[in-house]
């Protein structure tokens, strides 16, 4: 099932297919669930959030006119909730940082961007080797950062070799990204 495009996964969806629906939102909950996070929110909120997502794209999926777009419209759901639920709170969080481009077009299109393209990465990261997933996940996104030696120890590699791993795997990654239409 997960390896079924939108389109195919939101035909399946609308014809009542609830393995479809598992895993559309597999697919997009890191992406639905960390907006809420950008705009500053508790836990709490940001699953609440999330939750009103999944309900207003369960609501409304069939009036979705371009399905290869169903990652932006999902972005745009999120973004939606989050400034309303900022508004609510009596403005919104320092934390987003908009440019005088974002605001003229649309509030939310800045944000919408940078979330597709970390949507994108984490795309990339996913469709890498185990061991290259582990590599670059531990020396980019672990706090505290691991050493090589502690990397090394993980994976059951020499330490000497992390370095010639990660350039590998970040070659990998790049390659990776450029199919996918991640923009440098």
């Amino acid at each position: 099932m997960t390896n079924r495009s939108d389109p195919e996964l939101i035909a399946a969806c609308l014809n009542g297919d609830s393995g479809a629906w598992e895993a559309l939102v597999q697919r997009y909950k890191r992406l639905i669930y960390s907006i809420p996070f950008k705009w500053g929110l508790p836990r709490e909120d940001a699953m609440e959030i999330f939750q009103a997502v999944w309900l207003d794209c369960f609501q409304e999926l069939h009036s979705l006119r371009d399905v290869d777009r169903l990652q932006a419209w999902l972005v745009r759901i999120a973004v939606r909730k989050c400034y309303r639920f900022a508004e609510n709170r009596r403005g919104a969080p320092a934390s987003v940082e908009l440019t005088e481009t974002d605001l003229k077009e649309d509030p939310s299109a800045g944000l919408v961007q940078r979330l597709e393209q970390e949507q994108v990465i984490r795309d990339g990261i996913g469709k890498l080797s185990p061991r290259c997933k582990q590599v670059i996940e531990a020396l980019f996104f672990e706090e505290p950062l691991p050493s090589y030696a502690a990397i090394a120890a993980r994976l059951g590699l020499s330490a000497n070799s992390i370095g010639f791993t990660r350039d590998r795997c970040l070659e990998r990654l790049g390659t990776l990204l450029g199919e996918l239409g991640y923009e440098y």
